[in-house]
Parts: C-alpha cells; sequence; structure tokens
C-alpha cells in the first residue's frame, strides 16, 4: 500500500493534530497520531478522548490507514522533508505476530519505522449538528483568552460552570466563585446557550485569522474551516445566569490606573509571607496589609471620590486589572463592603467582578 503527499503539507498537519495527543500510560495510541488515506485525501487525527483535532490534505495513492508509533519523534523527522513525500504500509506476520511496518521515503532520506493498527485507535464520535453559527477564530480566542483567568481546573469536585467558557447571547463568560468575566460582541451571537471546558479552546489558535463554522451537537462541539475540525465535548449543564450575580446599582465609581494599580499590588505581594492569604484592606486609594506583625502600605490615585472601606483578595483584583492591559484607565464601580466590584473600560465591550473579602479578615487600614 502506496500513497503520496505535499511534505510540508504532511508536516504542519501533523504539527496541529499533535496537539490533542493524550498522555494516557493506559492507552498507548492516544499518544499517538493516526493517518488515513482514503479518496484521494489524507486525514490525520489526535485524541485525548476529550478532544478531537483533524486535518485533511490532498494526498495520491492507494486507501489505507495506521498509526503512528512515536509520533513525536517522526514529527521531528517530517519537518526536514520537502516536496513529496511518499509512505508505504506493510503488514507482516499472522495472528500476534502481525505487525506493520511504515516507511517514508523523501529524495535521498529514507526512514522505516513500526506503526499500530488502526483498530487500536479510538472512534471519533458521530457528529450531527443541530445548531451553527460562524465566527472568526482569531476574533473569538482574543476574547476567550482576555476572561479565561476567571475559570478553574477540571476536577470530579468543581462544578462545569466553574471551569468552562460559557456562551448564551452576544456574552462569553466564565466565573469560578469568587470572580467572573465577560466580553459582549453583538456582532456574534450563538443559536443556544452552551459550555465548553477553557482548555480545548486553546486550539482555536490553529485556524489562525480564518472564520470559522461552529455547529452544535448533542454532546460536542466543532469547529472547522473546511479542511480542520476541532471536536471537543459540551459540558453537561446550562450555562449559570450571570445577570442574577452583578450589581445593577452602584454607589461609587472611580477611575484607576490599571498599571499603577499592579504595580502597588506586586509591591504588597512582595512582602506578604508564603502561606499568608493574600488579602489587602483598601480605601480611598490606599492599601494595607500586615504581615508578620508588622503593617506595609501604599496608595494609588483615584479620579472620582470613595469612602467605601473593602477588603480584597490581591491575586483575583490583579487578574481582573490585567484583563484591560493597554488601556489608561478603569472604572471601578462600588456598591458596598459586601458587593462585587465592578471593572470597565471605556469603549470596551469586557467586564470583570471580584468577590470582596469579609473585613473581619483583613487588618484595619491605619
Amino acid at each position: 500500500m502506496r500513497a503520496v503527499v505535499n511534505a510540508k503539507e504532511f508536516s504542519k498537519a501533523l504539527e496541529k493534530v499533535s496537539k490533542a495527543l493524550g498522555k494516557s500510560k493506559y492507552i498507548p495510541a492516544l499518544k499517538e497520531a493516526m493517518v488515513r488515506f482514503s479518496g484521494g485525501r489524507c486525514v490525520l487525527t489526535g485524541t485525548d478522548m476529550n478532544t478531537w483535532l483533524t486535518v485533511e490534505i490532498p494526498a495520491q495513492g492507494d486507501d489505507f490507514a495506521f498509526v503512528f508509533y512515536r509520533t513525536a519523534n517522526i514529527a521531528k523527522a517530517c519537518r526536514r522533508f520537502d516536496e513529496e513525500l511518499t509512505l508505504e504500509l506493510t503488514e507482516t506476520g499472522e495472528g500476534r505476530k502481525r505487525q506493520l511496518r511504515l516507511c517514508m521515503s523523501c529524495g535521498n532520506r529514507v526512514g522505516e519505522f513500526h506503526a499500530l493498527f488502526p483498530e487500536e485507535y479510538p472512534t471519533m464520535p458521530e457528529l450531527e449538528p443541530e445548531h451553527s453559527f460562524s465566527a472568526n477564530a482569531s476574533s473569538l480566542m482574543e476574547r476567550i483568552n482576555r476572561i479565561k483567568y476567571a475559570t478553574l481546573k477540571p476536577s470530579e469536585d468543581t462544578r462545569a460552570c466553574c471551569t468552562s467558557i460559557q456562551f448564551s447571547g452576544s456574552r462569553i463568560y466564565c466565573l469560578d466563585g469568587l470572580r467572573a468575566a465577560w466580553s459582549t460582541d453583538e456582532a456574534l451571537s450563538v443559536p443556544k446557550p452552551f459550555m465548553v471546558t477553557a482548555a480545548p479552546l486553546e486550539h482555536l489558535k490553529l485556524f489562525s485569522k480564518q472564520d470559522v463554522s461552529v455547529n452544535l451537537c448533542k454532546w460536542y462541539i466543532d469547529i472547522t474551516d473546511g479542511s480542520m475540525h476541532l471536536v471537543t465535548r459540551l459540558a453537561e449543564a446550562m450555562p449559570y445566569d450571570l445577570d442574577s450575580a452583578v450589581p445593577t446599582e452602584f454607589q461609587e465609581e472611580v477611575y484607576v490606573s490599571p498599571d499603577e494599580f499592579l504595580t502597588e499590588l506586586a509591591y504588597l505581594k512582595e512582602l506578604m509571607p508564603s502561606g499568608q492569604k493574600p488579602y489587602i484592606r483598601f480605601c480611598g486609594g490606599r492599601m494595607l496589609i500586615q504581615a508578620d506583625g508588622y503593617r506595609h502600605q501604599t496608595k494609588i490615585c483615584l479620579e472620582g471620590k470613595s469612602e467605601t472601606e473593602l477588603g480584597f483578595n490581591l491575586n483575583h483584583l490583579a487578574d481582573a486589572l490585567r484583563q484591560f492591559k493597554g488601556e489608561s484607565r478603569v472604572r471601578m464601580k462600588l456598591t458596598g463592603p459586601l458587593s462585587p466590584i465592578i471593572l470597565e473600560a471605556e469603549g470596551r465591550g469586557d467586564c470583570a467582578l471580584v468577590l470582596l473579602v469579609r473585613q473581619k479578615y483583613v487588618p484595619r487600614a491605619a
């Protein structure tokens, strides 16, 4: 069995699908990429059983399939190939002694490798789209990157809404129980609310600046540009009602410089002993921590007047301020010592919310 492909296209496709490979020691095939030739096309697949990445390129020759063995090493070799790449697959032995031998040749370079049988590879789920919409992959990735900090890593004890990127209407949002971040773009409205774990959506960058079709199936989401498919499992829960957690009335509004605020937070963090909860008291621009029995404080400039005394987690507020990197000022909207802080910037569709810490856990300001 023999097939021919463009070496550069094959190498790029293999690099992409390798991003989705798993690390299971119990299913060796999850560490490898599968290659299938059929009908003049070559389809490469990588999966970790939760996410599938497939890339399709033109090919010539016979129909056959195999699974690479030691994909990472073969991917390095493929970078050295140029122009036409020929793949020849030979089966030897019978029963338990059956083996696949793969020969890859390009110009003067020839490599022979052991290969795995395709039936050892996990089967990709059948997809029946129920809803579809279009989006620009780069724009969507940019929005997700701004807000994904407000998610937790998946675990058996963590609710899906705290680990996922949530889509509803024209809004994308994340919340981990202590903070939230969202992005609104009226140019993109999803036909049905859904949630996807944050990690698989990192693969959106593989589509570069292309427009993609997003297909919502019963259990999966399929993102494709026609030749590449990113398929991953949907969270089995409905998105959280974000509006129920966001205050609508505020007692104070002040403007701060995110760069200045982050600089002073970094100063206080350096003084905080390891293991101490990163709680800070804030009032009128003045910030205070207590460490090893001593008090440390600093101050930032505020545009506007604020007399509300607050306690917050330094790390959570720093993440929220970084969401607005590059802005000259950010508006802080305050309701009271127990209500969340809202951060937003003029002319932007994204916002951040940070829950406050009860005052009894924070040293009192001087």
